[in-house]
């Protein structure tokens, strides 16, 4: 009978391919592993532990209370998160992928240099100049979710400009990845999700002289709910002149008002002026306040002066999103307006594929009860779904590092479509065949519980394993008579 069971479990562990993963909270086990790896360990407190009674320290608290709402002290706390929610290795997951209870994070913080490659040659191709080689710090999610950003009508995304990847795969091997090595992972990691192939250490990726931008701030109001309602139908057709200009940028809605920041790289003053000059004039009615249009010498001046005062922290904050397709807003304005308004609060931003990406997202205070959380999230999941109805049956995207972590058709959404998936999550049955890396509704993760520790077994293991069972029972009971 002993036999028999310890064939029963080598079958279980040979068609599963998996166990379930080893946690502990013992501290005594904790330290034989950090002594194990030369006291590599570190263990997280929270960014106003030295404001707490029992750690209590008047220095440290004081420097934490001076720094709670900056983002660049936030990043370089190990504890600290960036929104309040959700922790974080360097920037921020809005998805809550960085937390796990009994997991690893790799700090990755310092490893931050950044060398230029004077002259960089991969797959046969001609020398490429001035490319720069980025440590893993920066080589995250915003890259590895495809790197949507303000720039991509000037170069494309991100993501466009990868040349090389250095990686450590789940079984300990350094790896280079590009077009031409290793060309499925290389698939994998431009934009089909960071974090659940392999350890990115470092990026090579092609540089170009900085533009010059033509920045436009704009805030716009309305007096009262009904004329809120016609400027929102007259300002949606407005963006598809924007983005065939060249200008991209974000626009929130919301309380009658709507609030701009848009840039035009290499753009023309006099024919931003003039736009906007234009839909002022055939709006009279409307107060337009903190309306400049400016010429400022070099996107990391942008940067600084329109986006650094809105850096993402100090909240605790959901989101969800869809990419709402050119055509679509181009040629149904009207009903994409009507959504809008359903929606109240929202922000779009205009890129380049698609002129509408569409955020929605609420935040609460530190006292909120888990319960009035949980509303929330569920009313977050509802209200996007309001933009499925411009789809004509079809699913709309969503970017991948604003989603609604909540989205019941995830793999679709996240991924573009089931086929996608599927291939990205064949490449990671290849490259970590254990699922060392996992994080909920990531590629992968369906086939583990929801506290990803144990794999799902399919229905045909089950039957397999049920018949075994019957077998051992059946042998049991013949030995026993």
């Amino acid at each position: 009978m002993f036999l028999f069971i310890i064939v029963v479990l080598s079958q279980y562990y040979a068609v599963t391919g998996s166990i379930c993963r080893c946690l502990s909270n013992d501290s005594t086990s904790w330290q034989l592993l950090n002594d194990s790896i030369n006291g590599c360990l570190v263990l997280p407190r929270p960014s106003a532990a030295s404001c707490t009674l029992d750690q209590f320290n008047m220095e440290a608290c004081a420097i934490a209370y001076t720094n709670w709402i900056n983002s660049k002290w936030r990043s370089e706390q190990l504890g600290a998160v960036q929104y309040y929610n959700f922790i974080k290795t360097t920037g921020h997951d809005i998805l809550g992928r960085s937390t796990a209870p009994g997991s690893f994070l790799l700090r990755l913080h310092y490893m931050k240099n950044m060398p230029l490659i004077p002259q960089y040659s991969s797959c046969g191709s001609a020398n490429v100049t001035n490319e720069v080689r980025l440590g893993a710090g920066d080589t995250g999610g915003f890259l590895q979710g495809g790197g949507h950003s303000l720039l991509p009508l000037w170069k494309g995304l991100d993501v466009d400009q990868v040349l090389e990847y250095g990686v450590v795969t789940a079984d300990g091997q350094r790896k280079i990845v590009s077009p031409c090595q290793n060309s499925d992972l290389f698939y994998a990691l431009s934009g089909g999700a960071g974090g659940t192939h392999d350890v990115v250490l470092s990026v090579v990726l092609r540089t170009f002289s900085s533009p010059y931008i033509i920045s436009i701030l704009l805030s716009i109001e309305a007096s009262n709910e009904t004329r809120y309602v016609t400027l929102i139908r007259d300002f949606v057709p407005f963006l598809p002149k924007l983005a065939d200009d060249g200008c991209a940028g974000y626009i929130s809605m919301g309380d009658h008002k709507i609030s701009m920041k848009y840039i035009w790289p290499n753009g023309e003053l006099n024919i931003g002026n003039a736009t906007f000059s234009e839909f002022q004039n055939n709006n009279t009615d409307l107060v337009f306040s903190a309306k400049t249009t400016a010429f400022i010498p070099s996107f990391y001046e942008a940067y600084k002066l329109a986006l650094t005062p809105s850096d993402p922290n100090r909240y605790n904050m959901l989101l969800g999103s869809r990419l709402i397709p050119d055509t679509v807003v181009r040629y149904r304005p009207d009903d994409q307006a009507k959504l809008f308004l359903q929606m109240k609060h929202i922000s779009t931003k205009a890129t380049s594929l698609l002129i509408s990406h569409v955020v929605y997202g609420q935040d609460w205070a530190d006292n909120t009860s888990m319960e009035t959380q949980k509303l929330i999230a569920a009313d977050i999941t509802s209200r996007i779904q309001i933009l499925d109805t411009l789809s004509n049956n079809a699913l709309f995207d969503s970017d991948l590092n604003e989603a609604d972590p909540n989205e019941p058709n995830w793999k679709q959404r996240y991924f573009g479509s089931q086929a996608m998936y599927d291939r990205l999550k064949s490449i990671k049955q290849v490259v970590d065949p254990q699922g060392l890396f996992i994080c909920k509704h990531w590629v992968g993760s369906d086939d583990w519980t929801s506290d990803l520790n144990c794999p799902i077994l399919s229905i045909s293991i089950k039957l397999s394993l049920t018949w075994s069972f019957i077998l051992m029972e059946f042998f049991i009971l013949k030995t026993s008579v």
